[in-house]
């Protein structure tokens, strides 16, 4: 009897070694085959996403260097140092301020046959000039695309390089009159430096770590055999130098398992095993147990019965929190960066691509009929800017794009940057509008802003705008564009009458229609 007892317990602790480890095989294969997996694919969109943060920024960078460089392009100011260059302009104008404030390293100035009029390589960091000899023969080539490019418009043509061994954002363009509509003038290239200072502005926008290398310099192939690190290339169509944007990444591939993962599954197999001997010892004790029964069952008692135990894993609800969190954090950036591609940064206002996105919305929104489009500038920012410096510049931008957007109007407003000092209204109603009243306030309030600007030719001494309605009253808005090309023409109908004031033309069926109020303080 003892005998056999024995044998049975042997049999018992083979089949409870068994189940156990088939326990762990099977969880390590579910893990592998499902969490685990389902975990990588998270992470790589996840860097994915970090990747697109970084080339967003990127743009937004090319974006800046190409207002910067239309700014001063498309100014008839510098059309006229081109036929005249004297020294006064660049000490206005191209001084070692415009560099610093522009975070830039290199502006040349050339001619309309491509011969270098003005050319400077300095770093305002520093203090230091820099040569540039290694791109003195090559600005053809450099100029290429802006050669092409059409000359009744401003066109900029963005593109990274090196120059001396380190990398660069270069920007070119058509030198045109301040319409930017004649772009024969010569043309005019600036030079971004991508240092230090670039991968800090980069980590402070996206928080994630970047290492820029060029090709010559670069370790790529040793970086990239890093765990979580990916690549983005820049190449110049020119040369064969390439720089390039190693992304070590935030968000981390896992490991297959933990440490505490792996000691909670040996310790619950463990439980396992202990639970199948402990299960195989009552079923050799028949007699005991039921003699227990009986004893209970003679005192009048119900006998407890022995339950298994239930598990709950804490690391399967721990990894969901952070599943979770994580979507939470995704969903936060993806609003974020949402945000960013539909709002001007600096003044908070929609940009061109949510006013494309506006347009299209009135367009099929049989409710409200009556739609005015206006379009404002403000009256001498060149001059203010050049004189106040850019911050004040930019936060005259700000304040003007703000009391734009909190001005009084008993109508729908949709307020956008289009580039520059330039913003687009959007006014929409159910009923008739009052463009009049509507465009005098804006005026009114612009002024009572009373921003000081000494070197405006207006009849005051404060910032003022002039404005350009086109009334749309119940008419269809297919033809956006003949639109926009009637409120831009009574913007300059506006400037050319003094400035400070506004003009509004009636739109009907894609036809310019005569002045609709010829008001003294409307132009």
């Amino acid at each position: 009897m003892q005998l056999s007892h024995r044998s049975l317990k042997q049999l018992t602790i083979l089949v409870s070694l068994t189940i156990s480890l088939m326990f762990v095989i099977s969880y390590l294969c579910i893990h592998y085959f499902w969490s685990y997996d389902k975990a990588l694919e998270e992470v790589k969109k996840q860097q994915v996403e970090e990747v697109n943060r970084i080339k967003t920024v990127l743009n937004l960078t090319k974006h800046d260097l190409t207002n910067s460089l239309e700014d001063y392009a498309a100014w008839n100011g510098l059309s006229d140092y081109i036929d005249r260059p004297n020294q006064e302009f660049i000490d206005d104008s191209i001084n070692d301020h415009a560099f610093a404030s522009l975070k830039l390293n290199g502006i040349f100035i050339f001619d309309s046959n491509v011969n270098l009029i003005w050319g400077r390589h300095y770093d305002p960091f520093l203090d230091q000039e820099l040569s540039y000899d290694e791109i003195r023969y090559k600005f053809g080539s450099l100029l290429a695309n802006t050669l092409k490019s059409p000359q009744d418009k401003i066109t900029t043509s963005t593109q990274f390089l090196v120059i001396n061994g380190n990398p660069v954002l270069m920007a070119t363009s058509r030198v045109c009159n301040s319409h930017g509509e004649v772009c024969d003038k010569g043309y005019m290239m600036m030079l971004k430096p991508i240092n230090k200072n670039f991968t800090d502005t980069l980590k402070l926008a996206t928080g994630i770590d970047v290492i820029i290398l060029t090709k010559k310099k670069s370790k790529t192939q040793d970086l990239l055999s890093q765990k979580d690190t990916s690549i983005i290339k820049k190449f110049y169509s020119e040369s064969e130098s390439t720089i390039h944007f190693i992304i070590r990444h935030t968000i981390k591939a896992p490991n297959f398992i933990s440490f505490g993962e792996l000691s909670a599954i040996l310790s619950f197999a463990s439980f396992m095993f202990i639970a199948n001997l402990y299960l195989a010892h009552l079923l050799l004790k028949p007699f005991k147990t039921a003699r227990l029964t009986l004893d209970y069952l003679s005192k009048g008692e119900i006998p407890t019965t022995t339950l298994a135990d239930r598990f709950i894993s804490q690391e399967i609800r721990d990894f969901a929190h952070h599943i979770n969190q994580v979507f939470i954090e995704l969903d936060a950036q993806k609003k974020e960066l949402e945000w960013m591609s539909y709002h001007d940064t600096l003044t908070k206002v929609a940009n061109r691509r949510k006013l494309q996105v506006h347009w299209d919305e009135i367009s099929n929104d049989n409710q409200k009929k009556h739609i005015s489009v206006a379009l404002i500038d403000i009256d001498y920012f060149k001059p203010f800017n050049d004189n106040y410096g850019h911050l004040e510049g930019d936060i005259a931008l700000q304040m003007v794009a703000q009391t734009l957007k909190k001005s009084d109007t008993e109508c729908d407003k949709f307020v956008a940057r289009f580039g520059g000092e330039e913003f687009y209204i959007v006014l929409s109603s159910s009923q008739p509008i009052d463009c009049e009243k509507e465009a005098s306030l804006l005026i009114e309030n612009i002024n009572q802003l009373a921003i000081p600007h000494k070197y405006t030719e207006t009849e005051v001494n404060w910032l003022t705008i002039s404005l350009g309605m086109v009334s749309c009253q119940q008419q269809p808005l297919h033809c956006q564009k003949e639109i926009l090309l009637i409120a831009d023409q009574a913007l300059y109908q506006a400037k050319a009458n003094g400035r400070n004031r506004y003009v509004i033309e009636k739109y009907q069926s894609c036809t310019v229609k005569s002045n609709y109020n010829t008001n003294p303080n409307s132009g």
